[in-house]
This record gives C-alpha cells, structure tokens and sequence, in this order.
C-alpha cells in the first residue's frame, strides 16, 4: 500500500507501477464503500465477439444481453 495526497484540485497522481496497469486513455470506473476507493478499468466490448457467438440467427435483446453477461463471466474466470 502506497500513500497519496489529493490536491487542491481534487486530483490524485497515482504511483508509476499503479499507472502502468492502466494503458493512456483508459476509462475507470470509481466506486467507494467508506472510507475505502476502488477504481475497475473499464474494457470496451466488441460487437464483433457477440456476433460471432450468434448462431446465425437474429438474436432478441434479452439473447444479446446473456451473451454480455457470459463473455464477461469468462473474463472474470480468466483473471483468478
């Protein structure tokens, strides 16, 4: 655990080896319970990963939706 101060503009300059998880650009998303702050990069998801999981049909939105929820459940696996 590193200490940081927030400045005066409300900004905090997160240590190097922290930064270098986070490629330029990325977006984060801020959550906090507490006194405790949690910051989850946010990865975009590709059409093109559901389409190619389709089967050719035309799928409804609640079919879309359980394709969203599976691709990130095997990412979430592939992290542990």
């Amino acid at each position: 655990m590193k200490a940081v101060k927030i400045r005066a503009d409300g900004s905090i300059k997160l240590p190097k080896d922290i930064l270098r998880m986070f490629p330029p650009a990325s977006e984060v998303a801020v959550s906090w319970e507490g006194d405790t702050i949690m910051l989850k990069r946010l990865t975009v998801l590709k059409p093109s990963r559901i389409k190619a999981r389709a089967s050719g049909k035309e799928m409804s939105t609640e079919e879309i939706g359980e394709e969203v929820h599976e691709i990130r459940r095997e990412k979430r696996g592939s992290r542990v």
